[in-house]
């Protein structure tokens, strides 16, 4: 499969803005925003994703900023970076 890293090539890729707005039940200027914000709405993940795949594409996940679960944003706090320096006598 080939790999889309960018938004505005998985639009074009998709047969463009009225393609990809129809798709997902969005209007047109969302689709623009979306093509100038670089990034896509995480609920249109599955879709755009099924789309690319049935065309023999994907796209990395980072075009669909997602929040992770608390459970992984906990762990990320415990996980602190510790002092490494050593008291001299």
């Amino acid at each position: 499969m080939t790999t889309i890293n960018s938004v505005e090539d998985v639009i074009d890729a998709l047969s463009g803005n009225g393609a990809v707005a129809e798709m997902t039940s969005a209007s047109l200027t969302a689709v623009y925003n979306w093509r100038a914000a670089g990034k896509f709405p995480a609920d249109t993940y599955l879709l755009i994703q099924d789309e690319l795949r049935a065309r023999g594409r994907v796209a990395p996940d980072y075009l669909w900023p997602m929040r992770q679960p608390a459970r992984i944003m906990r762990a990320k706090k415990k996980k602190k970076p510790t002092s490494q320096t050593q008291r001299t006598a």
